[in-house]
């Protein structure tokens, strides 16, 4: 297993101090009374897009039409505690008409640690609800339950919960002849354009550990042989529903053989070549929400300078 203290900083989406509360989902009458309460703080959310306070979530109390919009199967999605304050998010339908409605690519860093948490926990259960409508089992149409944490099928009687799927996403790092001589491994892949460089990432096969997934994804992406995987952190990327587990790997080959349909672009990078591209606009890293940024940055040895935000994981 990986070491559960993480080296990386600033992993903007894994800093949280909300209690989910996951016992009291299951209450009779739960979020009804929730809804019944002034105190209760209310969050909409369209699709993957919510309106700010400020440099605040909207969080407003809740309304008669909450209740109504609850009791008809409208997906109310109990967030939990964030001190004193209940939090519910109203997954509402996607609504593009609105130009006040903004991303969480968008909002990510003007949000404290608890709205940042309960915005991308909220993303992630709206696409879920969206997708998952009816049961793969037999078909039928699913209804919400458990607070939103779980969709019921009526027709079999079987109950289906959110999916997170695990990536791994890794530093490949040649040590060269010494610090001066290190390279990191970057890439882009073909939904990317101009300099937008970061580093690779992949999905973890069923039956594969991390570890493995590190080595046989680099090996995939870019023909290099890596060894000494080691784990520095991990935070969720609801994009739509992955967790990216961070790791740096010890590149034992340099030849690159770029994969056909997923790399356009690839290079090793010195620490002089990324302050040349940086300086000079032909490199852009991975915006500070990413991991990817987290991981360059924990090879570099400092921050660097803004790249584009909402960039890969």
């Amino acid at each position: 297993m990986p070491d559960a203290t993480p080296s990386l900083p600033n992993l903007l989406l894994a800093s949280s101090e909300i209690d989910r509360d996951a016992a009291a989902r299951a209450g009779h009458g739960f979020v009804r009374g929730l809804l019944q309460d002034a105190s209760t703080k209310v969050l909409e959310v369209f699709g993957d897009r919510t309106a700010l306070d400020g440099r605040a979530l909207g969080w407003r109390a809740p309304s008669a039409a909450d209740l109504d919009w609850y009791e008809n199967e409208g997906v109310v999605l109990y967030l939990g505690r964030a001190g004193e304050s209940v939090r519910l998010a109203l997954l509402r339908p996607a609504d593009d008409s609105r130009e006040d409605l903004l991303t969480l690519r968008h909002v990510a860093l003007d949000l404290d640690h608890d709205d940042l948490a309960a915005l991308t926990t909220a993303v992630a259960l709206s696409h879920w609800h969206a997708t998952h409508g009816h049961c793969p089992r037999c078909g039928g149409a699913t209804l919400p339950r458990q607070a939103g944490w779980v969709r019921y099928c009526p027709n079999d009687g079987s109950s289906h919960f959110p999916r997170t799927d695990p990536a791994v996403i890794m530093a490949v790092v040649h040590p060269g002849e010494g610090r001066d001589d290190e390279r990191i491994l970057l890439a882009r892949g073909p939904r990317w354009k101009g300099p937008h460089r970061s580093v690779l990432a992949g999905f973890v096969e069923p039956g594969e550990s991390f570890e493995a997934a590190v080595a046989r994804e680099t090996f995939e992406e870019s023909g290099v042989v890596v060894d000494d995987v080691r784990y520095l952190g991990n935070q969720p990327w609801p994009f739509p529903a992955s967790l990216m587990v961070g790791f740096v790997a010890t590149a034992r080959t340099t030849a690159l053989t770029p994969e056909d349909g997923e790399i356009e672009e690839i290079g090793w990078y010195s620490r002089a070549d990324v302050d040349r591209g940086l300086a000079e606009g032909t490199l852009r890293l991975p915006g500070r929400i990413s991991i990817a940024r987290s991981l360059i940055e924990h090879w570099y040895g400092a921050e660097l300078p803004d790249g584009v935000e909402g960039g890969s994981a």
